[in-house]
């Protein structure tokens, strides 16, 4: 984890840099004072996501402008990278072959096709962030029927919700439209398929999360997993919140359900292996599984899907996912589509039904441009 921190960190402020040599045309000249309060400006907002993070715990009213400005940063370094990269493709192979006049020109002060360029880079940024917030804040109704030949008492259904990433960018009001969408269902249970914290409980903790917890109404509750988000900030603190509130947290443990279902809560692969010292760690699935009744219909809620080999050989009829965000921002969604055997959506292995959320929030940046956020419904029937 430390030298993914020390390799993100390089890595963006790199960006920052590299964009800066782009976009230094289009700002005021260095010698004026509105030029040295641009270029502070700039600073400021490149450090703000790392600002917003460390002050986040103790300081939370103070943190919030870093954490919004920082998350927006993100995605904006995102873009910014891409375009000026694929302009300085075009250049070398212009400088290479064609020579055109109009894609000859260095990034320096004074430069008007240099200035052009990096105005339309950040206009055309701009366009994608806004176009991503909308998609990010208009959710999908997603509906999917799954057949079995267990003896299920009756058809049931229920909502399958993963990676909220509740705190301060995903507040209250997004919550509580949330809650309205499950209720509108007349569900049987709920699901939440981890990341319901976006790491630090804190905000979570001093907002109205708890009652609007207890306005979803289903026949036979809410059902979690942790997931990794659970333990970046303090799963213990987590998982108090979540049973206060009437859900049921499952680590590595089961919920019987009076419809002939079995729930499976897997903790999450950041608890290590089991035993991992003091920590409570991730037990073996078939220790897990070993003395369950597979007449029933078996769920099992991994907040990670690694590893699907695993539900398949022990007979589960389903698993739940999230994790992935499909990427969230593209092109991003490659890189998960060649990490997971799934990486969104629906997917089968033998007589096992697997499902991928792509989250219903966000991390970082309120932004999606690989696809929308999404609630699933989930009817299984005979």
């Amino acid at each position: 984890m430390f030298f993914f921190l020390i390799f993100f960190v390089g890595l963006y402020f790199g960006a920052c840099f590299y964009i800066y040599t782009r976009m230094r045309c289009a700002m005021p000249l260095a010698n004026t004072g509105w030029g040295i309060a641009v270029r502070i400006l700039y600073i400021v907002l490149c450090a703000s996501f790392f600002a917003g993070f460390a002050l986040q715990r103790n300081h939370l009213v103070l943190s919030q402008p870093f954490v919004t400005t920082g998350n927006w940063m993100l995605a904006a370094t995102l873009y910014l990278f891409l375009i000026f990269l694929v302009i300085d493709i075009a250049r070398g192979i212009n400088a290479l072959t064609f020579k055109a006049e109009w894609l000859t020109f260095r990034y320096k002060p004074g430069d008007a096709k240099a200035e052009l360029f990096a105005t339309v880079g950040g206009i055309v940024c701009a366009l994608i962030l806004i176009i991503g917030y909308f998609n990010a804040h208009n959710p999908t109704r997603r509906e999917i029927t799954l057949h079995t030949n267990k003896n299920i008492e009756r058809p049931f259904k229920f909502v399958l919700i993963s990676d909220v990433h509740l705190g301060q960018v995903n507040g209250d009001k997004f919550f509580n439209t949330l809650a309205n969408r499950i209720n509108a269902e007349d569900a049987d249970f709920v699901v939440i398929a981890g990341d319901f914290f976006d790491g630090n409980p804190t905000p979570v903790l001093y907002s109205h999360a708890d009652s609007i917890l207890h306005t979803i109404n289903t026949r036979y509750g809410i059902f979690a997993v942790n997931g990794n988000h659970e333990w970046i900030g303090d799963v213990y603190t987590a998982d108090e919140f979540m049973k206060k509130n009437c859900v049921t947290v499952l680590r590595d443990s089961t919920a019987q359900l009076p419809l002939g279902v079995t729930i499976i809560g897997r903790e999450d692969r950041s608890a290590g292996p089991y035993p991992a010292g003091k920590r409570v760690g991730r037990k073996p699935f078939e220790t897990i599984v070993k003395n369950i009744d597979h007449s029933n219909y078996l769920i099992n809620v991994d907040h990670q899907p690694y590893h699907l080999e695993e539900a398949e050989q022990a007979g589960i009829d389903l698993q739940l996912s999230g994790h992935t965000h499909h990427g969230q921002l593209w092109p991003l969604n490659f890189i998960t589509s060649d990490i997971y055997e799934c990486s969104f959506g629906q997917h089968r292995r033998t007589n096992t039904d697997y499902y991928v959320s792509s989250g219903y929030g966000t991390w970082g940046p309120p932004i999606r441009t690989t696809c929308r956020p999404e609630m699933v419904v989930i009817n299984v029937e005979r």
